[in-house]
């Protein structure tokens, strides 16, 4: 019994033993396929990655290829378009070379037409300019010497009549005198008529001495006073300078016309000093007028007593030869005709030299506008010389573009000329001498 036990025992651990290996064994068959799996699993890995890749070439293949032969469309359409440009530029050229030639004589004839219009236009408003600026002032350069020569004749009519108006005047003192006796008859009786007539001998002078009234002497003028006594002088003489000169004619008759017709020597002595004290009376009597003092006028310090007999005030000094300085005193200066008509001829001498220099003045006035104008002138003329050194210069600049300076437009037509543009027509000698 014991050793049928024994064997039991054996066989089963030989059974578990073969059982280990056939695990053993199992497990690394196991193992190898599995490792054959992987091993299938990463060359279909790597098949398919080839695959893909080869794929992926082909399509890189396929892709150059359309490339290329888009490439070889596109080369194809260079070409043609570039033989189409040299066409075209060759067109071009011969029309550039027509048109440059056509510009370059245009350009000469515009040029010409635009100086000689520019010469010709500044010639003639020169011309115009200077005619429009001489010929008034010839005019009135003219005027002028026309007024002159006239100022001289009438001058030498007046001095040639001064002497003739003397005379004059002294044989009409005469036939005063004459008719003195008559004429006292009728007015020592009036001393109205009395200073009518003074004043009527004292126009006549003042029309005599070439004054021209209302403008350089005026008559009958009514004043007032600061005190509001009203003053009515017989004449206002005027100057150029403003300053009025007051005459006032005084009539002495009565007294006069006794000393005339006495007969006794005492009696004529009294009726003289009788009148010479009617003179001072007179005298007195226009400074208390106080004319010169009048505020609306400018007046000297004096005024003038006309006393229109001349044998009258003669006989007056005679017996009163202080009579002068005793009116001057009073700021009364006495005259007679043939003291004032010297009076008022150096008034109206004054008048003639004023006008004469305002006309002078009226001329440098004048030269001064025109001397203004010249200079305007001169600065304008000034002007168009730049303008058209102006445009000159443009000129130049354009020649110089055209075919003098580097790289004109002549040299350049030239060049593609001798790169082998066909041309029908060749360009001025005159443009390629220039450029040469």
């Amino acid at each position: 019994m014991c050793i049928l036990q024994v064997p039991s025992n054996n066989t089963s651990m030989n059974f578990s033993i073969s059982a280990i290996i056939i695990l053993v064994i199992l497990f690394f068959v196991l193992i190898l396929l599995w490792l054959r799996y992987q091993s299938t699993l990463k060359d279909l890995s790597i098949a398919k990655f080839n695959e893909q890749r080869v794929s992926q070439e082909l399509n890189a293949s396929v892709l150059a290829h359309q490339y290329d032969t888009n490439q070889l469309h596109e080369l194809k359409i260079d070409i043609a378009s570039l033989e189409s440009q040299h066409l075209f530029l060759q067109e071009q050229m011969e029309q550039y070379r027509n048109d440059t030639s056509r510009s370059n004589e245009q350009f000469q004839l515009l040029a010409n037409k635009v100086l000689d219009e520019k010469s010709a236009k500044m010639e003639h408003d020169h011309n115009r300019s200077i005619k429009e600026m001489l010929d008034p002032l010839k005019e009135r350069i003219k005027t002028f010497e026309n007024r002159i020569e006239q100022n001289i004749k009438e001058d030498i009519a007046r001095h040639s009549s001064l002497k003739e108006q003397i005379i004059a005047l002294a044989h009409l003192n005469e036939r005063m005198t004459l008719e003195t006796t008559n004429l006292t008859k009728a007015l020592k009786g009036d001393n109205k008529m009395q200073g009518n007539w003074g004043e009527l001998i004292l126009e006549n002078i003042l029309q005599k001495s070439g004054l021209e009234k209302d403008r350089e002497y005026f008559t009958q003028k009514s004043f007032t006073d600061e005190y509001g006594k009203r003053l009515m002088p017989d004449m206002l003489i005027k100057t150029p300078d403003d300053k009025v000169y007051v005459i006032d004619s005084k009539v002495s008759l009565k007294a006069y016309e006794q000393y005339v017709n006495a007969e006794d020597s005492d009696f004529e002595k009294a009726a003289l000093k009788a009148h010479a004290l009617s003179i001072r009376s007179h005298v007195d009597g226009l400074a208390d007028k106080r004319y010169h003092e009048l505020y609306q006028i400018e007046s000297p310090d004096f005024v003038l007593m006309f006393v229109p007999i001349e044998t009258a005030f003669a006989a007056t000094v005679k017996v009163d030869n202080s009579i002068y300085q005793y009116a001057f005193d009073k700021h009364v200066v006495i005259v007679t005709p043939s003291t004032l008509l010297a009076t008022l001829k150096t008034v109206e001498t004054m008048w003639r030299n004023d006008k004469q220099q305002k006309y002078a003045l009226d001329i440098a006035v004048q030269a001064g506008r025109m001397y203004d104008k010249f200079h305007a002138f001169t600065e304008d003329m000034g002007k168009i010389d730049n303008r058209l050194n102006q445009l000159r210069n443009t000129y130049d600049d354009a020649m110089n573009k055209l075919s003098i300076g580097k790289g004109n437009l002549v040299q350049r037509a030239e060049k593609i000329k001798q790169l082998g543009a066909k041309a029908n027509k060749k360009l001025s000698k005159d443009l390629l001498e220039k450029e040469g």
